[in-house]
């Protein structure tokens, strides 16, 4: 298998981590810009955002090229990764059944540091994502996505609209583990704004609509990370690249 290659967008370029300091700098970067995001009660004192996880698999990120420094990234778990009857983390939260017996690649701790949090960004992380996708023969990226608290009505503009536009295709819809299930339609399609919808959705979710993933159709409430969890799946052949195209220039 040959290395995956790196690109540069401007003053960013998209790769993988090359050694345990630019881990270490990326669990960092996951420690404060989205442990900490979500619940500021969740600190320790490494200061560093980690798990079992880490060590097994691959981190794409987002380098600043004018400071040398890591300013956005996602991890990327494989079940080549995975050790012998270890789940996916997205097990955790949600019945991935229909799904993780295909081509899957899971992706999480997605997080870019505040003041680089434009579309473009995200975009640069999604053509890595699909570039590393594509060295990989995936067929399906999935993972979770989240809105900040615990309270689902807080986004009932942007859940339902979710619940009724987008929404996996039945044989690949997951459901999410009891303890934390909670319903997304929470308002009647009539009584849904898309234009309200797509203001009450973080950056990150209202890319994943923007380039035709799909979701689930059920919330999980995590309530000591201090979100909304939504399962998110992506099909690599259906995936948006226009949109993406419009962002990227090389």
């Amino acid at each position: 298998m040959s290395e995956y290659e790196s690109f540069v967008v401007g003053d960013i370029e998209i790769r993988l981590t090359r050694n345990q300091e630019e881990l270490k700098e990326t669990m960092r970067l996951r420690y404060y810009e989205l442990l900490l995001y979500y619940n500021k009660n969740n600190r320790n004192q490494e200061e560093l955002f980690k798990d079992e996880y880490d060590e097994l698999a691959d981190h794409l990120v987002a380098v600043d090229l004018s400071t040398n420094s890591i300013i956005g990234t996602y991890r990327l778990v494989r079940k080549e990764h995975l050790r012998e009857g270890q789940r996916f983390v997205t097990e955790k939260e949600f019945d991935i059944g229909r799904v993780k017996n295909e081509k899957v690649l899971e992706i999480g701790r997605a997080v870019v540091k505040k003041e680089y949090r434009t579309g473009a960004i995200i975009i640069s992380l999604w053509k890595g994502l699909m570039n590393y996708a594509s060295m990989h023969g995936i067929k399906y990226i999935f993972g979770t996505a989240s809105f900040p608290g615990t309270d689902p009505l807080a986004h009932a503009q942007a859940l339902s609209y979710i619940y009724y536009n987008h929404l996996s295709p039945d044989e690949l819809r997951v459901s999410a583990k009891s303890e934390g299930f909670h319903a997304i339609d929470l308002l009647p399609r009539e009584e849904v704004d898309p234009v309200a919808a797509k203001k009450q959705m973080p950056a990150l979710i209202k890319g994943y609509v923007n380039i035709g993933a799909t979701f689930g159709p059920e919330a999980y409430i995590d309530r000591h990370f201090n979100s909304i969890d939504l399962f998110v799946l992506a099909n690599t052949e259906k995936i948006n690249g226009k949109y993406i195209r419009r962002f990227i220039k090389n």
